[in-house]
């Protein structure tokens, strides 16, 4: 017995060494249906969250999400639960999104989007992310992003004031209108209060009346009173740098916290950025941001203030490092660290050179086009602003 304890000794500290060092695996989720998941309604389901060899098991509610996305046979779920849980090492919440990220090879675009536009200011809102696996009941089904649902809580809205309000994807900022909004009878989407409970409609005509019909003079005097200048400076840099270009007119939530504050911009649905279309095709700076199409930005890029303000913002988050390739480079090795624990399975389901997609890059090359894109861009904006 001696003479096999201290190599059974060496073995065990081996074995521990081993286990201390080895990486983490992804949470996985795994939704149990007894039909198909539809799009219209949500159906009940259970849910396994399996993170740090623990189990929890849930009932909840799951429908599929999506617009353009919703063509793709990878499909992005929204998650109702009947408790406030916390998924991923995030807040715990009731509702939560799993976005499928398809388009996105690198699963990066929307988390480093809504990060830096959170690393710009404090008021600055967009969704936390983390980084799961998910399955259907128990089959694989690949890699997703696990992102908070922006609400009254996220946004932190004063619940007890009659002026607070939350619209989705308001169609405001067009010159001409659609006629149709992001939801049927529900024009300008609005989500909190619920419209049928509190219609806040008035609000937000008004806001769309001053921004079309108010004099260039009472338009400078009056439009931070409207809305929050210093937030819509750093919504409209962003989208600068990360070529947010559909951005300007969607995909964002518009606010107010209270009686006492104007609307702000909370970013939302990042698809379109850093040299990729919504859609996934290859946008090398062949089609500009084209922010002439909002009224909103029109409209305040004719005022020197707002140009000085802009370009000052810009110089500000060059020196701090807020915009730099440095910036971007190390967030994207720190979502790489998660990424390529779920990566593998997730493209041996869903092919890179799959029909869907414009071409067959890899994982490793759309990183790397990502932060390709960055490098020439701050260049561009470099000059750009230098010019202003």
């Amino acid at each position: 017995m001696k003479r096999n304890f201290f190599p059974c000794v060496v073995l065990l500290l081996l074995l521990l060494c081993l286990s201390c060092h080895r990486e983490e695996a992804l949470p996985l989720i795994n939704i149990s249906v007894s039909d198909e998941i539809p799009w219209d309604c949500k159906i009940p389901c259970g849910l396994a969250y399996v993170a740090d060899n623990d189990s929890v098991s849930y009932y909840a509610e799951v429908k599929c999400r999506g617009g353009y996305s919703s063509r793709y046979n990878k499909h992005s779920y929204a998650l109702d639960f009947h408790e406030t849980v916390a998924l991923c090492g995030l807040p715990a919440a009731k509702d939560w999104v799993l976005n499928a990220s398809y388009v996105d090879k690198t699963f990066m675009r929307h988390k480093i989007c809504y990060d830096l536009f959170r690393q710009m200011s404090a008021n600055d809102i967009a969704p936390l992310c983390a980084y799961a696996r998910v399955s259907l009941n128990g089959q694989p089904n690949g890699l997703y992003v696990v992102m908070q649902k922006l609400d009254a809580q996220t946004l932190k809205v004063d619940m007890g004031d009659t002026a607070a309000v939350i619209f989705k994807d308001p169609p405001v900022f067009y010159d001409k209108q659609p006629e149709n909004g992001p939801e049927q009878d529900n024009y300008y989407g609005q989500k909190w209060p619920k419209r049928k409970k509190c219609d806040k409609t008035d609000c937000i005509v008004a806001f769309r009346d001053f921004l079309v019909n108010a004099s260039d003079e009472e338009f400078a005097e009056s439009v931070a009173a409207w809305i929050d200048i210093d937030n819509v400076v750093d919504w409209h840099l962003l989208l600068l740098f990360t070529d947010g270009g559909d951005g300007f007119l969607k995909n964002f939530y518009l606010y107010k916290t209270d009686s006492n504050t104007p609307f702000r911009i909370a970013l939302w649905d990042c698809d379109h950025s850093f040299g990729r279309e919504g859609d996934g095709e290859k946008n090398w700076f062949e089609r500009g941001v084209e922010w002439e199409r909002s009224v909103l930005f029109s409209r305040l890029m004719n005022m020197p203030n707002y140009r000085n303000a802009l370009k000052r913002r810009w110089n500000e988050l060059r020196e701090n490092g807020v915009f730099s390739y440095g910036n971007i480079e190390s967030m994207a090795a720190e979502n790489d660290n998660r990424i390529k624990l779920g990566k593998d399975e997730n493209f041996a389901i869903w092919k890179c050179d799959s029909p869907d997609y414009y071409d067959s890059a890899t994982y490793e090359e759309e990183v790397a086009l990502l932060k390709e894109f960055v490098k020439i861009n701050i260049q561009v904006l470099d000059t750009y602003f230098s010019n202003l």
